[in-house]
């Protein structure tokens, strides 16, 4: 699931708008679909691989501390404590 929301859906997004938008565009005009050449079809893959970059940097350098200690759940007093992060 990680990997869907920061890899592909960044990397996608733009592809798929700029798809849909395409397509709506060429229907209204009556005309197809424009070619790789023709459309600006490298430069929302350009900007999908620019979206997926800046995502992983961002979650790279905002993520959790890697000195945290981690507390595994347990049972206390006939009650279960989940996990924690101290």
């Amino acid at each position: 699931m990680r990997i869907l929301l920061q890899v592909v859906l960044p990397l996608a997004a733009p592809i798929i708008i700029y798809s849909i938008w395409s397509y709506w565009e060429a229907k209204r005009q009556g005309k197809g679909m424009p070619s790789w050449e023709e459309g600006n079809w490298f430069w929302s893959a350009l900007i999908g691989v620019f979206l997926a970059v800046a995502t992983l940097i961002y979650v790279a350098t905002t993520g959790a501390s890697t000195n945290t200690e981690y507390r595994s759940p347990h049972l206390e007093n006939g009650q279960i404590i989940p996990g924690q992060h101290n």
